[in-house]
């Protein structure tokens, strides 16, 4: 998708008879506009169209929304989340050259997944154009251009999809490869020495951070706090141990970086649900080669 220089508008909605009993949401309409003409404007309160849920995505070009008593400006990588009906209005300003965006409306049982979302999120949001939001939301714009939505089950899942992304987005939302230079030079140095890491001090001073400003750093870039992450780590190089090797749960426990056994099977319980032994004994159960935590 290119900016081009001139207007134009490619939407597609849906109406399916065939839906899954059991759906949450449904897709309504899905698009990608370049809209230059101030006659552009919505209003959440008298806008005639069911109750749905709108997300749209500023890709180049300026758009502007008003919610509630604030007004935003939105500019490429903005993207905005509003319910129909509500107190909003967005509109193309007199400022602004162009706005391209694109758009997704899902309707259904979904106004509490809204809330959710808005209280997460925020109504206003950034996100990268390589997100997998952003991905997800191009792609289905693709599979509606290409005739590729044909019922209610595939426009169901879709839904679906899209709504799971926004809320895995404001749980970790960045990708490693978007982290600041310091909050990557920590996980670096933390998967290299996570068995001799004595504090959190230390890694801040990798970081090139004050303890304070890497704490929010850190748990707004991977979605939780630096100690649990080096938990995480520990407690997977422990599982890799535990299927290769005959080390005693003491052995493991000293080289991880654990001073003794009964808090490593503590740690190793909460992370992986059952204890050192008992997923030594039992790991030979489990089809995969390696056991991924979050």
């Amino acid at each position: 998708m290119t900016q081009l220089s001139k207007p134009f508008r490619h939407s597609y909605g849906f109406r399916f008879r065939d839906i899954p009993s059991y759906a949450v949401s449904m897709i309504l309409g899905v698009g990608w506009e370049n809209t230059m003409s101030a006659d552009y404007n919505w209003n959440g309160l008298t806008r005639e169209s069911p109750s749905m849920l709108l997300f749209q995505y500023t890709i180049s070009g300026t758009g502007r929304i008003r919610i509630g008593d604030q007004t935003y400006t939105l500019n490429a990588g903005n993207g905005f989340l509003v319910w129909v009906p509500s107190d909003h209005h967005y509109y193309f300003p007199a400022d602004s050259s162009h706005w391209e965006y694109l758009y997704i409306s899902l309707t259904g049982n979904i106004l509490p997944i809204y809330n959710e979302l808005a209280a997460s999120l925020g109504s206003i949001s950034s996100f990268p154009a390589d997100s997998s939001a952003i991905q997800l939301l191009r792609n289905i714009f693709e599979m509606a251009r290409r005739q590729q939505i044909k019922d209610g089950y595939i426009a169901s899942a879709l839904s679906y999809q899209f709504l799971t992304e926004l809320s895995r987005s404001a749980v970790y939302p960045a990708s490693s490869q978007q982290f600041p230079t310091g909050i990557q030079r920590a996980l670096e140095y933390m998967e290299l020495h996570y068995d001799t890491l004595g504090s959190l001090d230390e890694i801040a001073e990798i970081a090139e951070m004050s303890k304070y400003h890497f704490l929010r750093e850190f748990r707004r870039c991977t979605g939780i706090p630096p100690i649990e992450y080096l938990n995480k780590l520990r407690i997977e190089k422990a599982v890799n141990l535990l299927r290769t090797t005959s080390m005693s749960l003491q052995e493991i426990a000293q080289s991880i970086g654990y001073s003794n056994s009964n808090y490593f099977s503590k740690v190793f319980r909460g992370w992986v649900g059952v204890s050192p032994g008992q997923f030594r004994r039992e790991h030979s159960l489990l089809a995969s080669d390696h056991l991924f935590l979050r």
